[in-house]
């Protein structure tokens, strides 16, 4: 009985033409059934005149077969070699090139990393997956899948991710670059030995050797050579890490940050041709009716040419006949390549025989060139996952770590760019429907921007019904309908919770905010802390509760002063005293702020101190501003309207990690009585903490909001 082999791709005759010669060429695999799939029906119709032809003229009994439909294409199959580009050069990759070069990001061939390797991958893996399904469905027991579709390591990623068939990455990189080495250091290529390891287009010459002899220093000489400037961008990386890698000077300048993006004297220098993928394919196509007419035979015949260098035929050769041979592959990543990824898609030499594909086990890389290979996995990681569980934030998120576009772009073009990039791809049909995000963000709107909030504040800790307290409740709606929810609120103190409570139902109209006075059951003590619950049997509902903190007490020490502290992501930021002094109010202030910078019209957007001051009384606050000013001049005092308040008496010393201020105020001007307790809170904005911290607010008694209530102030008693 014949083996079948599927090409799935066929469309692509030229190299479907060397895959059928190089098959069919091996005696033993003559009579195969060579069954040829495609899309394209004029194309699949050349491939099928092509591959007869063929067997006509190599006089083999091989059978081809032609069919438009995947399914029975792969049925039976033991080998289904798969060389699909999906969305083809117009439009798929001419969109993966000119939307980004509206954002300045410039590519060569954008088909394996890069904006364009991710946005091929998105296009691709959803139909390699279909195929490898097809073959786990209905292909024959233990069918080898042959992938030579690009970007290699995602698509193979994906299918051991998505699927989990035998099967194999095939590349011609490793082949041609040991024969081109050999060239360049003058020597005949079967006395030339290597082993090569890392990533698909980014694996190293670990060894290159000559009848045994390290064979490195004849490249290295080349470094000096005036003569020799071939393959510029790979000599250079070779010269920094000290490896040569497998693939062109063409894909390596835009798989890492060093070439392209530096402008045009560096492309120029490095000989670095921008939209060379472009160029390739237009001549391709521009030469098509000359290439048909030559795979159709101009006088009836065909040519076959003798056996390619391509791995695809050795493999179906020694998995049949068990001649054991040593290809190099792209697997995954189980125990070969030690300190890359486990499960990541690695290029590594294989034995081949009739157990199958066999990978060397490697060990760990140097490290340096386990950086990089790890700086091209991150993206091809979260391109796989963005693929398998189409959550869109992950198409960001690889963009965004990509080595190239990451020196171009910023975070927001990267953004509005994929944006772009996919609304063009969905639009033609490339691309499915991926989960939604926050809008220009990288996380997923379920969860996050759909959820609803609930929030309580309590505005008065007495209400016009005794025992009771008054609250407000504030519901956000972002959803695109309303939503009639029953929310109960009810306190606790201590961890006690009361058995009484107060439900609130309320209609909240889509993408908007209401907000609702309601009084709560108090049946506690009013001089301690509590919090007010909320609750609600919505799972929808991100439910935030009221902690209050009633009137914490601060004493005076020994010196006749009241001591406090502020601190910032539990650093210390202000600490500073209230004493009295006559009829006023003394604040001395010590803040911890490395990076002075008042704003004059919004103090609390830069270097700031506010202040709140009330009667125990009235409970009326009295706010003002604290700004530091410039070496040489005073601290400004800004009253609750922003208008300098003349009288104050500020002074103050900056200095590298901060600042220090002293002023005085008329309790009277502060609106607290003229002698015993009052209440005080403050605020503090820094822009800087100390020399390796960010800034930001930090609040005495933890509330942003002591401007609108005093429940929670402290109480100052300096009698």
């Amino acid at each position: 009985m014949s083996t079948k082999i599927t090409l799935i791709g066929a469309g692509s005759v030229v190299f479907a033409k060397n895959l059928i010669g190089d098959i069919l060429q091996f005696p033993e695999l003559s009579d195969s059934t060579i069954c040829l799939m495609d899309i394209d029906p004029q194309r699949l119709k050349v491939a099928k005149i092509m591959a007869e032809k063929m067997v006509a003229t190599l006089k083999v009994n091989a059978t081809v077969q032609a069919t438009l439909n995947q399914r029975e294409a792969v049925r039976g199959a033991k080998y289904v070699i798969c060389t699909v580009q999906v969305g083809g050069y117009k439009p798929g990759t001419v969109i993966d090139f000119e939307i980004p070069k509206k954002y300045g990001l410039k590519q060569t061939i954008a088909d394996t990393l890069g904006v364009g390797g991710i946005f091929r991958a998105l296009r691709t893996i959803p139909v390699i997956n279909k195929i490898a399904e097809d073959i786990a469905d209905v292909g024959a027991p233990g069918c080898l899948l042959l992938n030579y579709t690009n970007p290699m390591a995602m698509n193979c990623w994906a299918v051991d991710k998505g699927v989990g068939i035998p099967h194999v990455g095939l590349c011609h990189s490793v082949q041609g670059t040991s024969r081109m080495l050999a060239d360049f250091a003058g020597l005949c290529y079967e006395d030339v030995n290597y082993v090569v390891a890392g990533i698909n287009h980014m694996a190293f010459f670990l060894r290159f050797e000559y009848k045994g002899q390290d064979a490195y220093p004849l490249l290295f000489n080349l470094l000096d050579d005036p003569h020799f400037h071939a393959e510029k961008v790979r000599m250079e990386m070779m010269r920094r890490t000290g490896y040569f890698v497998t693939e062109s000077s063409e894909h390596q300048s835009e798989y890492v940050p060093y070439f392209i993006h530096h402008g045009d004297q560096i492309i120029k220098q490095f000989d670095i041709p921008i939209d060379e993928y472009l160029r390739r394919c237009e001549s391709i196509i521009a030469t098509w009716k000359e290439t048909e007419a030559d795979l159709l035979g101009r006088d009836g015949t065909i040519s076959v040419n003798s056996q390619s260098n391509e791995y695809g035929s050795f493999i179906i050769h020694s998995s049949e006949t068990d001649v054991p041979r040593v290809i190099y592959g792209n697997v995954p990543n189980r125990n070969l390549i030690t300190n890359l990824p486990e499960g990541a898609c690695v290029e590594v030499p294989c034995l081949v025989n009739r157990n199958g594909i066999q990978p060397t086990h490697i060990g760990d890389l140097p490290p340096q060139l386990a950086a990089i290979c790890r700086s091209n996995i991150n993206v091809q990681e979260l391109t796989v996952e963005a693929a398998l569980t189409k959550k869109r934030e992950h198409i960001y998120h690889a963009v965004m770590l990509d080595p190239h576009a990451a020196t171009v772009l910023t975070l927001d073009k990267i953004w509005a760019m994929c944006d772009e990039l996919i609304a063009a791809h969905q639009k033609l049909g490339f691309l499915g429907e991926f989960t939604p995000v926050v809008k220009d963000t990288g996380r997923a709107y379920a969860g996050t921007a759909d959820r609803v909030i609930v929030r309580t504040r309590m505005k008065k800790s007495t209400s016009t019904k005794p025992g009771f307290i008054l609250n407000e409740v504030t519901i956000n709606n972002p959803l695109k309908k309303e939503l009639s929810l029953s929310i109960r609120l009810r306190a606790e103190q201590n961890r006690v919770k009361a058995d009484r409570g107060a439900t609130l139902k309320v209609k909240v109209p889509a993408g908007k905010t209401v907000k609702q006075d309601i009084e709560v059951p108090f049946p506690f003590n009013r001089e301690e802390n509590f919090t007010l619950l909320v609750e609600t049997d919505c799972e929808n509902v991100l439910a935030i509760d009221s902690y209050v903190i009633i009137h914490k007490k601060t004493l005076k020490n020994a010196e006749g002063v009241v001591p406090f502290d502020l601190k910032l992501n539990g650093f210390d930021a202000v600490r500073g005293t209230i004493g009295e002094k006559g009829k006023n109010i003394e604040l001395n202030l010590k803040v911890e702020d490395s990076k002075v910078t008042p704003n004059l019209v919004t103090p609390w957007l830069g270097s700031c101190l506010e202040f709140f001051f009330a009667d125990p009384d009235n409970a009326r606050v009295n706010q003002f501003f604290i700004l530091p000013q410039p070496k040489g001049k005073k601290g400004l005092v800004l009253k609750r309207n922003l208008e300098e308040w003349k009288g104050a008496d500020v002074g103050q010393n900056v200095q590298p990690t901060g600042y220090t201020i002293k002023i005085t105020l008329p309790r009277e001007a502060l609106g607290i009585p003229a002698k015993g307790e009052f209440l005080f809170d403050t605020i503090a904005h820094l822009t800087a903490l100390g020399d390796a911290h960010s800034g930001g607010r930090a609040a005495l008694n933890g509330s942003f909001n002591s401007s609108e209530h005093t429940e929670h102030y402290s109480v100052v008693d300096l009698s």
